[in-house]
């Protein structure tokens, strides 16, 4: 059996440093590295490894923001923390739950000892990966004209998914991010009102009721969401109506 790794480390030769070690072992195969979070979440979803390799210090957002974007019914691989820093990383890091802990520069006596420990989590078939700590998002990450722009969710007036992707919507403004629905849905206070819309309750203006059981929901900015027969009930018991 393969097992597959992807490794996320904003510095190159980091990467080749893990890449170097993992030579060694036949059952290990690297499916991606990735240099930020953002790319992180994609190549996961994608790939759907057995364990991820993770720096902590990297630029725009640290390595454990990467668990908090992951909603829980996500693929959730092993994760060996590897970062250099202070030793309160190894305390956090075992208290989200990662399987090992692995300080810069990396010892191979260590290395080869965390891999064992991937080896026989990823062979035990009783092993199941538990979801990370379930925390409230205080800001969210978006893409915006080529930087990370971040939206704190009380401005979000809904957040809305089609063909290319998951959209946020504020009053002026629409920005592209990399979470799911389903993280909005676990991991903020907004409601979903439709399969692929979800609202901010402080930003409805009025809840229009339409034909066949259905409604629309104008905010206070004026955007116009669709509210399905299946939501409708739900959100109006949010609403006390």
């Amino acid at each position: 059996m393969s097992i597959s790794v992807i490794l996320i480390d904003d510095e190159p030769l980091a990467q080749d440093e893990l890449a170097y070690l993992l030579e060694r072992y036949d059952d290990f195969c690297i499916v991606a590295r990735c240099e930020d979070v953002f790319s992180a979440l994609r190549k996961i979803r994608e790939h759907k490894p057995d364990a991820v390799f993770l720096d902590i210090i990297m630029p725009g957002q640290d390595g454990f923001t990467l668990l908090d974007y992951m909603a829980p019914e996500e693929h959730h691989p092993h994760v060996v923390v590897v970062t250099g820093g202070e030793s309160d990383f190894a305390v956090r890091a075992y208290a989200e739950g990662v399987l090992d802990y692995l300080p810069k520069p990396i010892e191979e006596e260590r290395f080869d000892k965390a891999i064992e420990r991937i080896r026989s989590q990823v062979l035990d078939p009783n092993v199941e990966v538990l979801p990370y700590p379930d925390r409230i998002l205080e800001i969210i990450p978006c893409i915006f004209n080529q930087r990370i722009k971040f939206i704190k969710p009380k401005d979000i007036e809904f957040v809305r998914s089609d063909s290319r992707g998951i959209y946020i919507i504020c009053a002026e403004k629409d920005f592209y991010t990399e979470l799911t629905l389903a993280t909005f849905e676990t991991k903020t206070t907004l409601i979903r009102c439709h399969r692929q819309h979800m609202i901010n309750l402080v930003h409805i203006d009025e809840l229009i009721p339409l034909e066949n059981g259905l409604a629309e929901i104008k905010t206070i900015s004026g955007h116009r969401v669709p509210v399905s027969r299946h939501y409708l009930k739900r959100l109006k018991d949010k609403l006390g109506i």
